[in-house]
């Protein structure tokens, strides 16, 4: 799983982020110390769990909430305890944790964090999306990569191409974690993929650039699926 810890308090982030490497399936870490950070983190990468601050230099972790699909679940993590009641308003925040923290109570958190990303699984087998007139269902297993094209967005599958009105930005958080962006047009089924080379994928005989901006986060998920 992908882990975001957005805590301004580096001895906080270095205690966390000891913790994540203690528990099975937490691959990945990445840490921001501002609110602003976080938020630009979120936009360019799917987390699975967010282990969030409320008291940030800049914006609130309310302000945050805002911005965090319910795809991630949210562990709320602060000294900041009136939030606590607030913060179940949000689909996604499935634990609080007060300031300070042993590993057994967040190693709890974890655990209703993963029960919540296993429930909701079952939505992400497939999304309707609006072909013309009359709505399409398309099966995530069976897409090769989705194409920015204006306004649209081209989706290719193994069996057809269609055309729907939507961005990449829209789209990008209702997606699966198989799927990843490769370049600013562009978000590839890895499952799908059979080549990386020189900057470019190989999905049949379709190729797509890599731009630099994502290719880092492209070897990590990579990793994490092996």
């Amino acid at each position: 799983m992908n882990c975001l810890i957005v805590d301004d308090d580096p001895l906080i982030c270095d205690l966390l982020e000891h913790f994540c490497s203690k528990v099975d399936g937490v691959n990945n870490v990445t840490i921001a110390m501002s609110g602003f950070e976080a938020v630009n983190f979120i936009n360019s990468a799917r987390y699975d769990i967010v282990l969030l601050d409320f008291d940030l230099p800049d914006i609130t972790g309310k302000d945050i909430l805002n911005v965090i699909t319910t795809h991630s679940a949210v562990i709320m993590v602060t000294s900041h305890s009136d939030f606590a009641s607030d913060s179940y308003n949000y689909e996604q925040v499935v634990d609080y944790l007060v300031k300070p923290i042993d590993f057994s109570r967040f190693f709890k958190g974890i655990q209703k964090a993963q029960n919540y990303l296993s429930k909701s699984v079952q939505f992400e087998s497939r999304l309707f999306v609006k072909e013309g007139n009359k709505l399409v269902k398309i099966k995530f297993e069976e897409v090769k990569y989705f194409k920015s094209e204006a306004n649209y967005i081209a989706i290719v599958t193994e069996y057809k191409k269609l055309l729907t009105l939507m961005t990449l930005k829209d789209l990008e958080p209702q997606l699966p974690s198989f799927f990843q962006k490769v370049h600013r047009s562009y978000i590839v089924n890895l499952n799908k993929v059979d080549v990386i080379n020189n900057r470019s994928i190989e999905i049949d005989k379709d190729h797509i650039p890599v731009s630099q901006r994502y290719e880092n986060e492209l070897f990590k998920k990579i990793d994490r699926l092996n």
